[in-house]
């Protein structure tokens, strides 16, 4: 999915200062991990917000980069961090207002269009479907949500996922497993309803 000997020759030039490698890696990975940020606070602003903090830390950090990892790890690193911060900022702010918000303010390039081919019935179910399967992910504990989204959204490997998150292998698949077995039961119990 991402060209790590392309990524490390943006950060390689971003060490030295080039403003055109940091736009170069900033619109190869604007998009996955706006993402990544906006389904781990499910506010629009806050994730918008978070995206640009990853990116400048990235960019203050590329001097003093060694390579050790891929450059996506270390990006999806950062927003892990980021993304934890705001999705703890925003939860106070909601708290704060007594908002009852459920992150429906998702932007455009998270929101999926309608399929107006297949019909206002059959959009309507796909909508159902995607607020179910949702809803069944905000339900996961945090860290199995984490591995989820990572694997499924970011189409991250296991020992990637790992070396962001600071597990190793095993602690990743087993929070998949545990993920998957618990969605399936939340999805099964809506089919029957």
């Amino acid at each position: 999915m991402f060209d790590d000997r392309q990524d490390r020759e943006w950060m390689a030039g971003m060490a030295r200062g080039d403003a055109q490698a940091f736009e170069a890696l900033y619109r190869a990975y604007e998009k996955p991990v706006g993402h990544f940020l906006y389904r781990m606070c499910y506010d629009k602003s806050a994730a918008e917000d978070a995206l640009q903090e990853v990116f400048m830390r990235v960019w203050r950090s590329a001097p003093r980069w060694r390579g050790e990892s891929k450059v996506s790890t270390f990006l999806f690193q950062i927003a892990k961090n980021v993304g934890l911060d705001a999705r703890a900022k925003t939860s106070r702010e909601r708290a704060r207002l007594g908002s009852d918000e459920d992150g429906d303010d998702a932007p455009r390039s998270v929101a999926e269009p309608a399929d107006e081919a297949a019909g206002p019935v059959r959009t309507l179910a796909a909508q159902e479907l995607r607020a179910v399967v949702r809803k069944a992910l905000e339900a996961l504990p945090d860290d199995q949500r984490e591995v989820v989204r990572l694997a499924q959204v970011e189409g991250l490997s296991y020992r990637e996922i790992g070396e962001i998150l600071e597990l190793p292998v095993g602690t990743v698949k087993s929070r998949m497993a545990a993920a998957a077995d618990a969605l399936r039961r939340k999805l099964e119990r809506h089919v029957r309803e």
